[in-house]
């Protein structure tokens, strides 16, 4: 009898993201208590949530040397984006879809590096990515640029989706204490085509712009370019 309420008081659930097991979940209920339904069900969902975050962490960790990634932070460096970024105007042309993009730079990194260190620095840009990856969807693709830019490529999105994204990722980095550093902010802009150009260069142009203002803006500001006439 004790031993089949020691079963019952004891829990183990699957780590995994999709098809992919990454761990155990084991939980033990207070002495004298069972599991009820409802917090099996928190369960499952925490173990929903841990899955994708070790999951994500684990795939950035491993794309960090194979050619076109990032050796910080395991996503697409600067040329993988370009070729990506050029099949996704050119599929979205043809089937005459929307494209949206987000930029995102992290306030005040350089003073970031220069007081705690390279290390340090790309510690947290290695975290940042992993945030911002939880975010995006799976048919999203999320790069960084250059320093402190991220640069988040959204497939059949028109503007307003992809303002809630960059909303959406600027939460993730101001709710999130970044290991050493503490609380971090993010600057965003927002693009799409054909809204704001149908070629590459056009659209990246607009993002950069929009991305100044708002830097030069209070902190934390989303920016949108001008609308530019419809091609």
């Amino acid at each position: 009898m004790r031993a089949g309420r020691a079963e019952r008081s004891s829990r183990g659930s699957h780590v995994a993201r999709g098809s992919q097991r990454v761990g155990t979940l084991d939980l033990k209920a207070r002495p004298g208590q069972r599991w009820r339904p409802s917090q099996l069900g928190l369960v499952r969902t925490a173990s929903g949530a841990l899955g994708a975050a070790v999951g994500a962490r684990l795939e950035l960790e491993q794309l960090r040397q194979q050619p076109g990634r990032d050796p910080v932070t395991g996503l697409p460096d600067l040329r993988a984006f370009h070729a990506r970024l050029a099949e996704e105007l050119a599929r979205a042309r043809r089937h005459g879809l929307p494209l949206g993009a987000v930029a995102l730079d992290l306030d005040h990194f350089g003073a970031l590096n220069a007081r705690y260190g390279r290390g340090i620095g790309d510690a947290v840009l290695a975290e940042a990515a992993l945030l911002l990856k939880l975010q995006c969807r799976e048919s999203d693709v999320l790069a960084r640029l250059e320093a402190d830019r991220f640069v988040v490529i959204l497939p059949e999105t028109e503007i307003g989706a992809a303002v809630r994204c960059a909303e959406r990722l600027q939460r993730a980095v101001e709710e999130h204490r970044f290991a050493r550093v503490g609380r971090l902010s993010a600057a965003a802009s927002v693009a799409s085509g054909p809204r704001d150009g149908i070629e590459a260069l056009e659209l990246i142009g607009q993002l950069d712009q929009a991305l100044g203002v708002a830097r030069k803006s209070v902190r934390r500001r989303l920016a949108l370019p001008d609308p530019t006439p419809t091609h």
